[in-house]
This record gives structure tokens, sequence and C-alpha cells, in this order.
């Protein structure tokens, strides 16, 4: 996998082992206890329903955390990657950890009122029908959500365009995909609809272009190389994060009173520079020439 297709985030996976260590002694101490001293603790009077819904609870919760723990941490190893990244695998090993702990709890609670989980869910099959096709929508973005994360087309820190929607990818959730756009907006795509739609991956593309239109008036326009040069200079800062020989400004199109010019660079493969910053930086400049410009008019 490439490293640049994934994103640094706070390392939490080092808390969780510690949390999983500790929880563990306490889980299997409790366990333990339950295993070797039931008879004492029924005397006190606490219903043997109680015992099987703590056992199951305790013993499962274990088993989910470690198997997560187990497959990430290989995960890691076998792609190198460092502390305090996290990928769309990750993410989505997440979710099924929390959809299974959510299933064990609701089965534990059942148990605590003394209810057979399978037997209520037999009974109770004709309504969880009725509930399916009621929300089928989520349970299609959940689905669509997993195969996401479970993906390498579009990756959180990619900068992906969806329909009319362009951005950095900053979430992947069950529900729906979240995209910072170039104005700091959060704009949230449902999973369905980034699933059925045409996705423009920028990140992954051989080339990183950039490139933005902006009119002239004809008399503004006549020396295009004077304002390919301005443009080009303004950039001097950003110039080692952009291929030499890719500098282009071209006419798109003449009108009675405007020209339509398009201005377009390559950037470095694994540049780190943002395209935006490249792009608001060029645009100001190409403003502040045409308001020169008019003055000397």
């Amino acid at each position: 996998m490439n490293k640049k297709t994934i994103t640094p985030i706070i390392n939490l996976e080092r808390k969780k082992r510690i949390w999983f260590l500790v929880k563990a002694v306490i889980f299997i101490a409790t366990l333990f206890a339950i295993d070797n001293y039931k008879n004492q603790i029924l005397e006190f009077g606490i219903p043997e329903h109680y015992l099987k819904a703590l056992r199951l609870y305790l013993y499962a919760d274990l088993w989910i955390s470690f198997i997560r723990l187990a497959v990430v941490f290989y995960y890691q190893q076998k792609h190198k990657l460092s502390r305090g990244v996290k990928s769309n695998f990750i993410l989505g090993i997440d979710h099924i950890a929390n959809i299974l702990h959510t299933f064990v709890l609701i089965g534990a609670i059942l148990l605590l009122f003394n209810i057979d989980p399978i037997n209520l869910i037999t009974s109770l099959s004709i309504v969880a029908a009725a509930i399916a096709i009621l929300s089928k929508d989520y349970i299609a973005n959940m689905i669509n959500g997993m195969l996401i994360m479970f993906s390498e087309e579009v990756m959180i820190g990619d900068e992906i365009k969806i329909g009319e929607v362009k951005g950095k990818v900053t979430d992947i959730t069950l529900v729906n995909m979240h995209i910072v756009n170039d104005d700091e907006d959060l704009i949230y795509i449902p999973n369905s609809m980034v699933f059925t739609s045409q996705i423009f991956n920028y990140t992954k593309r051989a080339i990183r272009k950039v490139s933005f239109d902006f009119d002239l008036k004809n008399e503004l326009a006549t020396d295009v190389e004077a304002v390919e040069k301005h443009i080009i200079d303004v950039l001097g800062e950003y110039h080692h994060y952009i291929r030499n020989d890719s500098y282009v400004l071209r006419i798109i199109k003449i009108n009675e009173n405007f020209t339509s010019l398009k201005f377009q660079f390559v950037l470095h493969r694994h540049s780190e520079v943002r395209e935006k910053d490249i792009r608001k930086a060029a645009l100001r400049h190409v403003l502040k020439y045409i308001g020169d410009a008019k003055q000397k008019y």
C-alpha cells in the first residue's frame, strides 16, 4: 500500500493494547471467580442468569478485542505502517468490532432479564424482516461503507471529486463519507451515492495536475506570454514542488470583450504541498495583475 494514501492521526493503537491488557486481567479474574466460586455467589442471592449474562459479555468482549488487535497488528506489520497511521482497512475492522460488541451487549442484556436471545430472534423473525425492509437504505449504506473501507479505491486523505463535490476524504463511517472542500466545509456523502457515482481520485492519478481558469479583458490579454511569466514568477516559493517544464497558459475561448485562459502545471508525484494552497496563491496574484493592468489603461 502506498503510504501517501493514508493519513497520520493521533496514535491510539498503543493505548488500545494497554487498555486490553488491563481489561483482560480484570475480566479473567472475574471469570475465574464466577467459575470457581459460583455456589458462594449464588448464596448471596444473585440470580444464575445474571452470571450467564456476565460470562457471555466478558468472554465475547475479550475475544473480539483480542482478534481485532491481532488483525490490526498483523496488517500494520505486513504493510510496514508507522505508528499513528490509520488506513481504510483498520477503519473497517474497527467498525466490525463495534458491531460485534453491540450484538454481544444486546445478548447479555437479554440474558440479564432471563430472555433467551435465540428464542427471541426466532419469535420476532417476521418483525425483524419488516424492520429490515423499512431500513433497507440504511443497511445498503452500511454494506457499501464496508465495501469502501476494505477497498483501496478511495482512502482516507485522498483528494477526490464526487458529482459536484470536490475535497479531501477525512473519514468513512458506516453511513457516509466525510469530505472537506477547499472552503473548509465538511460535507457528508451517503455511502450508497459514493458506491454508485463516478469518482475522480486526484491522489491516485499518475500525474498531479493543477489548473485554474480566469478571464481577461481583450485589451489586457494582448501579451499572453507576459501573463504566463508573471504567474510563474509569483509561484516562486512553490517551484521546488512543480515540474519546471509543466507550466502552460492556454487560450480557451475568445469572446467579444473577454478572453478565457487556463493556466496549468504538474506537481511532483510525492509533493506534500496542498494543491489548493498553490491555486489560491496564483489566483490572488492574477487578480492583482488584472488590477494593476487596469490602472495602466
